[in-house]
């Protein structure tokens, strides 16, 4: 049976609110294979087998009542292969790319899609593949995506992110397989836990109650309490703008060392302060600090499930004329205050306020009245990839990107994610909410910039 928070992807999915992930890894072709490599991916990929979760399909049981069932994907119908023409700019690749996003997966195969982009200037070409919410979370469709890249340069595997790993790829985890016994005794030892976390979860909800009225100190922002902005404008058709920024690792954790931050702390600071300074420049200001809503995994290491395992906060950031250090200092105290909250709560206190929190940001997309009373203003998401060089047959990557998706009540999605040197902030957004995502990208550029210097880490 599908999850309440996968089902919600679902459900809540419209023409104009696709509910994928698209992501692109970036390679240099193998010297002498400039004209081959493309096309020798691709008769692999049309000729490979799909492991859970690619080769699981969609089927409904009843009113918002589904489950997944294995099925053999007919490849012809989920890999294709595009040809840039010359020259192949990064500006025609996005445009191709925000092109290839637009249209929704079809419900009557697995839901994913993928395109090998060959053409691109440099002698590149490009991975994108798309997948829905519901089969897969973002971070653990990272995981997937570095299952089938290799660290040998030497190792000459055509693998796919679908494809089950071969030797010198970390296995994902299979399930064991266990007795009708053992499962009635698992389940038996779960009822013996239930009033504990019954218990549980009833404190979180006397906490969380507590601090909506004001009886104790707000360990994060509050539903509905957000000042509107811009950013809060939502899609009215399935366009959308991107754009990214590639920062240097070291730096940002340089500079999180020298503040005693986190790297979270500092990336949300430079996107706090480009935010600001867009607004400026719109000459719409905010009145109030901007509020995020962050999701945050409860995934383990072996990311070996699928699905959605994840909880969520809305953090409010920085006041509008603090100065960027200042701003870096509250933004460190309000995710220091969040993370206290998170570990107090039960886990599956966590996944309900999630929903809860999603929920309200739907309400105020759809309820009238609701959107002047947003609960956030944007979504912060961000992902930790392998800090190792990664390669393909032979090809190294060059990027690794990604397409973010507006959730509800979201026009601005900016998600970060960290892969071998560089650390890319990639932007999301409707076009009535940000018009210009690069003039963005430039801010948050400059705002690095001004906090290197603040702090005394910027480069002699």
């Amino acid at each position: 049976m599908i999850g309440p928070l996968d089902l919600s992807f679902l459900l809540l999915e419209r023409p104009n609110r696709p509910f994928h992930m698209a992501a692109m890894v970036i390679f240099e072709k193998p010297k002498g294979q400039e004209a081959t490599f493309g096309p020798r991916l691709f008769d692999a990929y049309r000729h490979s087998e799909a492991v859970a979760p690619f080769n699981q399909k969609l089927r409904w049981l009843g009113t918002d009542v589904a489950t997944w069932e294995t099925v053999e994907p007919e490849m012809h119908t989920h890999v294709w292969q595009i040809n840039l023409p010359a020259p192949g700019t990064m500006a025609q690749f996005y445009e191709m790319v925000s092109f290839l996003n637009i249209g929704l997966l079809d419900r009557s195969r697995p839901l994913w899609e993928c395109y090998i982009i060959d053409g691109l200037e440099n002698d590149r070409l490009a991975i994108m593949i798309k997948v829905h919410h519901a089969l897969i979370d973002g971070e653990g469709g990272l995981r997937v995506m570095r299952n089938f890249l290799s660290d040998s340069r030497h190792d000459q595997r055509l693998a796919a992110p679908w494809m089950e790993p071969g030797n010198g790829a970390e296995p994902r985890r299979a399930r064991p397989d266990v007795s009708p016994s053992e499962r009635l005794h698992t389940m038996i030892r779960g009822l013996s836990k239930l009033p504990r976390h019954l218990a549980g979860m009833a404190a979180d909800v006397r906490d969380f109650s507590e601090q909506s009225l004001n009886w104790r100190p707000r360990m994060a922002s509050m539903p509905f309490t957000a000042r509107r902005t811009p950013f809060n404008n939502t899609a009215k058709s399935p366009s959308r703008g991107y754009a990214d920024i590639g920062l240097p690792l070291a730096a940002v954790k340089a500079a999180a060392t020298a503040t005693n931050t986190s790297l979270n702390d500092v990336v949300m600071t430079i996107i706090d302060d480009s935010l600001h300074n867009y607004l400026r420049e719109l000459r719409t200001p905010a009145a109030a600090p901007l509020v995020a809503f962050m999701p945050m995994s409860l995934r383990d290491e072996s990311g070996a499930s699928g699905g959605n395992q994840v909880s969520a906060e809305l953090i409010a950031l920085g006041p509008p004329q603090a100065s960027i250090v200042e701003r870096l200092q509250q933004i460190n105290a309000m995710t220091t205050k969040a993370k206290d909250k998170g570990r107090r709560m039960q886990t599956t206190s966590r996944q309900v306020y999630a929903l809860i929190l999603a929920g309200s940001m739907a309400m105020a997309d759809a309820v009238p009245g609701l959107g002047n009373a947003p609960s956030a203003n944007l979504v912060i998401s961000n992902m930790k990839g392998p800090a190792e060089q990664l390669y393909l047959a032979g090809a190294p990557v060059v990027a690794f990107l990604g397409l973010p998706i507006l959730p509800p009540g979201a026009g601005l999605n900016i998600t970060f994610a960290s892969m071998n040197k560089t650390l890319t902030i990639a932007i999301g957004a409707a076009p009535e909410a940000v018009r210009d995502p690069l003039r963005l990208v430039r801010l948050i550029d400059e705002a690095f910039q001004r906090l290197q210097a603040g702090i005394g880490t910027a480069a002699g």
